[in-house]
């Protein structure tokens, strides 16, 4: 019923793939799944998935390969009627495949994905709030319950049809969430949004390794942003960085006040929260003037 899809990218917390995995093994229901895993890591965490889940399925990759492409690599083998994309530092809810399948049975007509919501699975420190709310805070429970046109990238499901004939382009290009929902609501379709559906954000990054990452998807995200032949608007969106880090502040602050939920871990981590968005439109301004460059590749 369910094909998910993991990529094995991460470089620290290298073996929370490992309770990703035995979440689903202990997951509600008597729902039929596989797992498909691209790896690009190959390393001794690769062996373990090996050794101890016989019944997930690794595919080597080379180190270079993006996180779009090892989705991609891993829908060529899925046979499930839905397809779930979920990440190697991610923990599912007990309840994870089972509300999903409810969401599908639920939603209206032409809805072809369902997604939900994500909670913090590491809130020891301030740093870690920090991370996370850079990265999740508008995915904090509640979300909006029903049709929506924003779903998280690492807690979705797509009916298999919506995916069938799209081109490879946009599943190997970019991250599902920015290349292929705007082209599945162009066309009509529906997108609902369950705050049934949980996972739990698992990464503890140290301080370097968020930066380095944070600057690398906001020189991913900038550089691809208005495409080939529109200098004057990355000019323009250029010029306009020095204002995001006042913006993205003002976002998460809204944001969690709407939630009502973990304002004062919000305020703690403020100090972190400062650098990493200065870190943000460092990387912006960078992937306007420069492009993308190879960031797609090093984003995990």
């Amino acid at each position: 019923m369910f094909s998910v899809l993991i990529g094995l990218v991460s470089t620290t917390d290298r073996g929370r793939i490992l309770e990703t995995l035995d979440s689903l093994r202990r997951q509600d229901g008597a729902h039929s799944y596989e797992v498909i895993i691209g790896d690009r890591r190959n390393d001794d965490i690769s062996r373990k998935i090996e050794e101890t889940y016989p019944d997930a399925l690794l595919i080597p990759c080379p180190s270079h390969t993006a996180l779009p492409e090892l989705r991609t690599a891993a829908l060529d083998r899925a046979l499930g009627q839905y397809i779930v994309v979920t990440e190697d530092h991610c923990v599912p809810a007990g309840d994870w495949l089972d509300s999903i399948a409810r969401a599908f049975r639920a939603a209206p007509a032409g809805t072809v994905a369902v997604g939900g919501c994500v909670e913090n699975g590491v809130p020891d420190t301030a740093l870690d709030w920090a991370t996370f709310f850079c990265e999740y805070g508008s995915f904090l429970a509640p979300v909006t319950e029903g049709v929506c046109a924003h779903l998280p990238g690492m807690n979705v499901a797509y009916d298999r049809s919506a995916l069938q004939n799209l081109d490879r382009s946009l599943l190997s290009g970019g991250f599902w969430e920015t290349t292929v929902h705007p082209v599945l609501l162009k066309a009509g379709k529906t997108l609902v949004s369950s705050n049934s559906i949980t996972v739990f954000h698992c990464k503890k990054f140290s301080f370097g390794l968020f930066a380095r990452q944070r600057f690398i998807y906001s020189r991913y995200y900038a550089g691809l942003r208005f495409g080939r032949g529109q200098r004057m608007r990355n000019v323009i969106a250029f010029a306009a960085t020095p204002l995001l880090p006042v913006l993205l502040l003002y976002r998460m602050f809204r944001q969690i006040r709407a939630k009502n939920r973990f304002r004062a871990e919000l305020i703690s981590a403020l100090p972190w929260l400062a650098t990493f968005v200065l870190i943000w439109a460092l990387g912006e301004m960078v992937g306007y003037a420069l492009g993308a460059g190879d960031a797609r590749t090093r984003i995990e």
